[in-house]
């Protein structure tokens, strides 16, 4: 009987005399039903450049390298790269980068070629991660990381809902998300204190308001959100709202990302 991704991953560890750790948020992926739900989630193909968050050790590199034309390893990790390329000598489509994802120029690496994003993301960092997905300047066509599932619900939640705030609508208004499966804590080596789930993000292809002023867009979500619990009418007090023919007895929950738009809008047709 083969050895399992587990016994691989624990037996790497061992050969190097390696921990994981904790202060890079190191979990490593050892269910390999989870690793096809993701693959599968990524309809990944032959003509595929795959950019990859978190290699970690390589082993789930290697099932999606073996998918693909091209896969770019990013790894912060440098003795994890080092472990990576002994164990991926032979697979020629990967190429491993040694540095921090928030300081990879995504457009630099895909060289104007279009590519996916594949991610097990470390938790204490996964909002700059997401918004740095979202806001290149050139979009991957898609997405799937491996997120928190308190922030995988967040991300895809809709108005109305207590997991729906300003997290749920920065995602939504670059991308449409979905939330394809939950895994446990026990598909993990070590096991994380909490559970994950695997999410899907496609980028729009454009704009969803193209005349949206950005900045006030999101100056007015953030500070709706801050003050959930009240309605509009005090918690958005300072941006003058007040006898504009909005309705201001709601409270930000129950406004669609549209609706946050329209309002928005409304200021700058008043000005």
């Amino acid at each position: 009987m083969p050895p399992t991704l587990a016994q691989i991953t624990r037996e790497l560890l061992a050969a190097y005399n390696r921990y994981p750790r904790k202060n890079l948020g190191q979990h490593f992926l050892v269910d390999p039903k989870v690793v096809e739900r993701i693959i599968k989630a990524a309809e990944l193909t032959k003509d595929d450049l795959v950019i990859e968050i978190g290699s970690g050790l390589g082993v789930v590199t290697a099932e999606i390298a073996a998918e693909v034309n091209h896969l770019i390893a990013i790894e912060i990790d440098k003795e994890l790269v080092e472990m990576s390329k002994n164990v991926l000598k032979d697979a020629p489509n990967i190429t491993f980068v040694a540095q921090d994802i928030l300081k990879v120029n995504f457009s630099e690496l895909a060289l104007g070629r279009k590519y996916k994003v594949i991610g097990n993301l470390p938790y204490n960092i996964t909002a700059p991660i997401v918004e740095k997905i979202l806001t290149t300047p050139e979009k991957p066509e898609l997405a799937v990381i491996m997120v928190q599932k308190e922030v995988a619900e967040r991300m895809a939640a809709t108005p109305g809902t207590k997991k729906y705030g300003s997290f749920s609508i920065f995602t939504q208004y670059y991308a449409k998300a979905a939330l394809l499966s939950l895994v446990s804590k026990s598909s993990f080596h070590p096991w994380p204190n909490v559970s994950s789930a695997i999410v899907s993000l496609v980028p729009h292809p454009s704009p969803l308001f193209p005349s949206l002023n950005e900045k006030i867009f999101f100056d007015i979500v953030h500070a709706a959100f801050q003050q959930r619990r009240k309605k509009l009418r005090n918690s958005l007090a300072e941006f003058g709202l007040e006898g504009k023919g909005i309705d201001l007895n709601r409270r930000p929950e129950e406004l669609s990302l549209k609706e946050f738009a329209d309002l928005v809008n409304s200021l700058a047709d008043q000005n």
